[in-house]
């Protein structure tokens, strides 16, 4: 019995030096955390705490893509331009290919950034003269004559084409570095949207957006399903 008691004992304080370990290691970590906040700059601290409460904060960056092509998609109902796959005139190839992104595996993203760079506005539609121009398969053609067709409706559809590309090339490499830089990427979605008097995405869709919880650029998620009627699955 008392060689029993004793290892009872050692359990106990075994245990208990194990916990102890773990809280001085937690506390450790929460008291470096405290001093970086203090070396920042009360502006700084505020652009972190606002980051911190926005919505989207904790979704991955599929998520946060998808509701950027979500608001794409509201701006072209706003519009009534067409999405009809195989119509002519229709922006079915160009959602169609950015709506790719969220379940595509993390080492198809650089062929996808690729692809999707092909066809920004900013690219098809501001060609740089110091550059001598690159060969144009089907679909960057398709994509510069719906830009083109557009005209000035472009001022609100080309940032939105954008968004979603800015949002995984500036992020994808190191995305909780600056996660205010990528929320600043929704904000400005959602102020174009505002701007022109374009609702924002239904609520039904943010909610299933914003579950979409997980780290860096996240688990992937059929995106196809947010789509409002324009792109199946």
């Amino acid at each position: 019995m008392d060689k029993l008691g004793g290892v009872f004992l050692f359990g106990v304080a075994f245990a208990v030096m194990i916990a102890g370990m773990g809280t001085g290691a937690w506390l450790l970590v929460k008291l470096v955390s405290a001093l970086g906040w203090l070396r920042l700059s009360p502006e700084e601290r505020e652009r972190q705490a606002a980051a911190a409460r926005h919505p989207f904060a904790k979704v991955s960056l599929r998520g946060k893509a998808a509701w950027l092509i979500c608001c794409l998609e509201q701006a072209l109902l706003a519009w009534g331009l067409d999405a009809e796959e195989g119509e002519p005139g229709s922006w079915y190839p160009v959602l169609a290919l950015l709506w790719k992104l969220p379940e595509l595996p993390e080492e198809c993203l650089e062929d996808w950034l690729g692809q999707a760079g092909d066809i920004l506005p900013s690219n098809l539609l501001s060609p740089s003269p110091d550059l001598a121009p690159r060969p144009q398969g089907g679909q960057v053609r398709l994509a510069a004559a719906l830009y083109r067709e557009a005209g000035s409706k472009m001022a609100l559809l080309g940032p939105l084409v954008e968004l979603p590309v800015r949002l995984v090339r500036e992020n994808r490499e190191e995305p909780g570095l600056h996660p205010e830089l990528a929320l600043a990427l929704l904000d400005e979605a959602k102020e174009l949207l505002e701007s022109y008097g374009v609702p924002q995405p239904p609520a039904d869709i943010r909610d299933f957006l914003l579950g979409q919880r997980s780290p860096g650029m996240g688990e992937r998620f059929v995106g196809r399903q947010c789509s409002q009627g324009f792109v199946g699955w």
